[in-house]
């Protein structure tokens, strides 16, 4: 329970600190940079073939002219795309190039972590503690989350939310509401589940706030507000629409980003919770945002009816600035673990990680307001909150010590002269993969991508599949962007319960047949991943592989990787 005496001689931190603005952004900049930097020299240098080489290979076919859905098939938003493939056009298409755009984004959450947390908190060993453990976050799921949308759509939600709750303190201009909306615009361009969430949640704060904050014209005040939070996501929203259905007949868009997700993705990627131990410690971030949202909404509720002598205790501005910090954190952590619930992973946690961190930073700010119990709890899910990431960080480190992949390792190696020849012939080869910076593909990757060069041209196109057509978990998207071939069909980006139906398999064989590429490549090295969903189970449908068997011959083989060339 809260009490006032305790919360009397902790202080309040409002008093004792002015705010500074130039003090503050001098304070983010130094964080953005120095995490940046850190995170540049930590930078694994092994492409993720699937999650990440989606984003390359789809910003690749933008490049060259294509349209997200009408063209290739995606469940993500244009965003990662197009802005890649700006970048591509202005400096040449490389995985360097999205690795750097990855980091900005890693970089600007830690520093707005810590920005958010100081501003609302006034308290810099949190607001340190705070950035610290997010930093450890986005340095532990490097590889994993390479390249992919949830970084910049996870910066987004984190600022857009932050906007919103000043509506508990003041009457929020309209071009707050606006900016709130633009961000929440650009976040749902990247991810369309991220978007849906946040208007929810922003709704929810926006109606709770003014119901708490203005009584004099509430309906008014709601509307002003909503309206302009609407027209910034409308600003973003439109323009994109529109040039899609200039060009594009919607139902692709409805397919892709709608239909097959709500009617497959919890049959095809569903995993059951896992259990927590010594190598697996990272795994308590699947379970941590449970306690912390419950134990906010919580201290919430006892704020809100606690005794006479508390509220004495703190100036009502304050009050309402840690009500509001627990009220939008927990709603937006309850919205993002809702992702989890499906796919419960470390890495799907994630999304619902960053504003629990911030929810346990308010907890630890006003935790000596806390019975002794209570307060030891709060004290337990810091120290846990710092293991789950610090693990994730070791089994990073352990990744790429492994496969030797770290940017100090090749440094090392090129300058003593013992790469191995793979290596080495495959980093003195200009390529999307080495311009800039040498980037590792497996060792059947590369010789692949080597053979796909020098047997095809650069106006082929490609097919990358897998042995059995009826069974699907995931392919091998990096090929395609490193031996810059475009895919042969719309349905290049494997996912389970689509590739192996009947009607996607003739559409890929139209594919083939109109474009009729000279190689395929079926790679062998999923074939043994095992999930208790759909992706491990067969559909029975053979068309594509009785296509393949009957128009291609087996070629080359690197590895799990097998080279089949066209016979007619």
């Amino acid at each position: 329970m809260l009490n006032a005496q305790t919360f009397e001689s902790s202080g309040s931190s409002f008093s004792r600190l002015r705010y500074n603005p130039y003090s503050d952004f001098k304070a983010f900049l130094f964080v953005f940079g120095f995490a940046y930097v850190i995170l540049f020299l930590g930078i694994p240098l092994r492409p993720n073939f699937y999650d990440e080489a989606v984003i390359l290979t789809g910003s690749m076919q933008v490049a060259a002219g294509q349209i997200p859905y009408r063209d290739f098939f995606t469940v993500y938003g244009p965003a990662s795309y197009y802005v890649l493939a700006a970048l591509f056009k202005l400096f040449g298409q490389s995985i360097l190039i999205e690795r750097m755009v990855d980091l900005f984004f890693r970089a600007l959450l830690v520093a707005s972590v810590y920005t958010i947390v100081f501003d609302y908190l006034r308290r810099q060993t949190i607001a340190a503690w705070t950035s610290f453990a997010e930093f450890l976050w986005v340095y532990g799921l490097s590889f994993e989350t390479a390249g992919t949308a949830v970084i910049p759509a996870s910066f987004f939600a984190l600022m857009s939310t932050a906007l919103v709750l000043p509506i508990f303190l003041v009457k929020t201009t309209r071009r707050r509401m606006l900016f709130a909306g633009i961000l929440t615009g650009i976040g749902t361009l990247y991810r369309y589940d991220m978007g849906i969430a946040l208007i929810a949640v922003h709704s929810c704060i926006v109606i709770a706030g003014i119901w708490q904050h203005d009584k004099s014209n509430r309906l008014a005040a709601l509307l002003s507000a909503l309206s302009s939070y609407l027209a910034g996501f409308i600003l973003i929203i439109a323009p994109p629409a529109i040039y899609y259905l200039s060009t594009s007949p919607i139902q692709p868009l409805v397919y892709d980003a709608i239909t097959f997700p709500g009617k497959y993705y919890y049959r095809s990627r569903n995993l059951p919770f896992p259990g927590i131990g010594f190598k697996s410690l990272d795994n308590l971030a699947i379970y941590l945002p449970i306690p912390i949202i419950g134990l906010s909404f919580y201290s919430l509720t006892i704020r809100l009816f606690r005794s006479r002598g508390v509220e004495e205790a703190e100036s009502p501005h304050e009050g309402r600035r840690l009500n509001a910090f627990l009220f939008g954190f927990a709603l937006l952590a309850l919205a993002m673990y809702s992702k989890c619930l499906v796919r419960t992973s470390v890495t799907h946690s994630y999304l619902a990680s960053i504003p629990s961190l911030l929810l346990l930073a308010a907890l630890l700010h006003q935790r000596w307001t806390y019975q002794r119990g209570l307060r030891l709890f709060v004290q337990l899910l810091a120290v846990l909150s710092l293991i789950a990431p610090a693990w994730a960080v070791l089994k990073e480190i352990h990744h790429l010590k492994k496969e030797n992949v770290s940017l100090e390792e090749m440094a090392w190696r090129s300058s003593h002269g013992t790469m191995p020849a793979i290596e080495n012939t495959w980093c003195n080869d200009r390529s999307p993969a080495t311009r800039g910076m040498c980037f590792l593909p497996l060792d059947d990757e590369i010789q692949t991508i080597e053979f796909l060069e020098n047997n095809t041209r650069s106006d082929q196109t490609l097919f990358v599949g897998v042995p059995g057509h009826d069974k699907i978990f995931a392919n091998d998207m990096l090929i395609y962007f490193a031996a810059h071939r475009l895919p042969a069909t719309t349905w290049a980006e494997f996912d389970a319960d689509l590739q192996n139906q009947s009607e996607i398999q003739n559409q890929m064989i139209r594919d083939l047949d109109g474009n009729r590429p000279p190689y395929i490549v079926l790679d062998s090295k999923l074939q043994q991943v095992y999930e208790p969903n759909d992706s491990s189970r067969s559909s029975g449908v053979v068309l594509l592989d009785d296509y393949i068997h009957k128009h291609y011959r087996p070629a080359r083989t690197f590895g799990t990787m097998s080279i089949w060339q066209r016979i007619h």
